[in-house]
């Protein structure tokens, strides 16, 4: 047997984000900082678009290849970087609860989807934006390859009659413009929405899925369900929390403090192939809402675990 070959490392130092520097340089006062930051680094391939040739003269493509972008967060403020230079700054009218990069449909530029209490904020890479009102507490926002996954808080009255549908919307009435290439234009659109959790949230009481996702800013976003043995049933596990997904690869990672488990699930979008769980489930949606299904299929599960496993976004 060979012997055990022997590598020695050297520390560099402590790692601290670019964020900090920029924030300094900016000469923010003190006194309206607050001490929790949050900050991730990205391969500068997320942001750059499906069909960009190398020859692309684009703001995206202009970007360094050399190095991981960081995303620094702190308060209302994001600061993209690209090495040692900033590259662009955000500044949101409230806290950002959390941010990630997310492809929506068939769109071929990433969009940088910021959460906050009251709504969620999209910019694409030129810095044209959308605001989109929440009505429901949205915990946390992942990539997936299909669209962006929104977890919901339970809500307290989620079991009672459902109200009207002018408040049962995810989504309120909204000045959007249409962040696609093909459009030309981006003109100001004010949209009222018809969402189909009116239509499904009616009867003795209101079908609430703890998971949704959404494909298309100017869409409301759709119920996600779980698929087991061959049947669907809606998607109800509030104490589930994720933590992680990937954009490139259909997987969700989650925790349950209750159970002390992780789980692995593989979120897969079908056509109306499987049979729903719940008859008045299928009596409450209109043809053509389920033409499309969003559902997750647990593949791996470990418990035992006390506190969940810290995971990075892909």
């Amino acid at each position: 047997m060979s012997p055990l070959a022997v590598r020695r490392l050297t520390v560099l130092g402590e790692f601290k984000p670019f964020g900090l520097i920029a924030e300094a340089l900016d000469g923010k006062p003190a006194d309206n900082v607050t001490d929790k930051y949050d900050y991730f680094l990205f391969d500068p391939e997320t942001v750059r678009e499906l069909d960009e040739t190398d020859d692309n003269d684009s703001s995206a493509s202009a970007l360094s290849d050399r190095c991981d972008h960081e995303l620094f967060i702190r308060g209302n403020r994001i600061i993209w970087s690209t090495g040692p230079r900033v590259f662009k700054r955000f500044t949101l009218p409230s806290p950002v609860i959390t941010a990630c990069w997310c492809r929506l449909g068939d769109m071929t530029e990433a969009l940088l989807c910021v959460l906050q209490v009251a709504c969620l904020t999209i910019y694409n890479t030129s810095g044209e934006v959308v605001s989109v009102p929440l009505s429901r507490t949205i915990t946390s926002v992942w990539p997936l390859p299909f669209g962006l996954l929104l977890q919901q808080a339970a809500e307290v009255n989620s079991t009672i009659h459902a109200p009207s549908s002018s408040s049962t919307t995810l989504f309120g009435v909204r000045d959007l413009p249409r962040p696609r290439r093909e459009s030309g234009h981006s003109p100001q659109h004010n949209v009222n929405f018809v969402t189909s959790l009116d239509h499904i949230a009616k009867g003795e009481t209101s079908l609430v899925s703890s998971h949704l996702i959404l494909k298309d800013p100017l869409e409301e976003p759709q119920l996600a369900y779980i698929e087991e043995r061959g049947k669907l049933n809606l998607m109800k596990e509030f104490d589930e929390t994720t933590i992680w997904t990937s954009d490139r690869i259909p997987l969700m990672a989650s925790y349950n403090t209750g159970r002390m488990q992780h789980s692995v699930w593989v979120a897969e979008t079908s056509n109306s192939n499987h049979e729903m769980a719940s008859a008045s489930l299928v009596d409450a949606v209109p043809a053509g809402v389920l033409a499309k299904q969003f559902s997750f299929r647990r593949i791996w599960q470990g418990k035992g675990a006390h506190t969940a496993a810290c995971l990075s976004s892909d």
